[in-house]
């Protein structure tokens, strides 16, 4: 039987963690990107965009990384091509058909941070939010009120923009799909295990 100050420890311990994640990336949300205007003319860009409206950045080589705060939702879908995108959130989200996932902030709470990373995403933000890249390639969309800075140009939302940094060659086809917004794509089935030898079976016959 296990003492309750051995279950007590257990509780506290996970509370620690969870809080100490939510700490640390609440601090990478708020925190401004370093070297914002070193990216400007480079193969990577960085952007710091913040408003209430809607956000759609689809690229990725870097991380992404913010807020949402109550009442809005943030969508991830990978579209690389071994799938190796991740996301580090608090939130536990929620799978869609298409395979992207949603996250929410937990009734009762003002905010959650969120930390993305991965070859190619796709992430749309709806309502209030913080949304901010570093070392990334790819382009935003921002529409609403709301203000960004990307590599060092403060700019307003609402205004079309091409590309930031450089997409590589080998995901160009795949970026320019994401940018339709359409269902990533599945990921490969496994294959199936190797066929096992026929069973025979031999039926020895007595003289009697």
């Amino acid at each position: 039987m296990r003492r309750p100050s051995d279950q007590h420890a257990r509780t506290s311990r996970g509370t620690l963690v969870r809080a100490g994640l939510c700490a640390c990336l609440a601090v990478l949300a708020v925190a401004p990107v370093a070297g914002a205007a070193d990216g400007a003319k480079g193969e990577r860009g960085v952007f710091v965009s913040k408003g209430v409206g809607r956000q759609v950045f689809t690229g990725g080589g870097g991380v992404a990384y913010g807020v949402i705060f109550s009442g809005a939702s943030l969508v991830v879908a990978d579209y690389s091509p071994t799938h190796d995108m991740r996301v580090d959130s608090p939130v536990v989200p929620t799978t869609n058909a298409d395979g992207s996932r949603t996250y929410v902030p937990a009734g009762g709470t003002k905010s959650a941070a969120f930390r993305i990373s991965g070859t190619l995403y796709r992430v749309t933000v709806t309502g209030s939010s913080t949304v901010n890249a570093a070392g990334i390639y790819g382009r935003l969309q921002a529409r609403g009120r709301g203000t960004v800075i990307v590599n060092g140009e403060r700019m307003r939302w609402n205004v079309p923009r091409g590309n930031l940094g450089k997409v590589p060659r080998d995901v160009k086809k795949l970026f320019q799909f994401a940018l339709t917004g359409a269902p990533p794509p599945a990921p490969p089935t496994p294959p199936a295990p190797p066929a096992l030898p026929p069973v025979t079976t031999s039926t020895t016959t007595t003289g009697g």
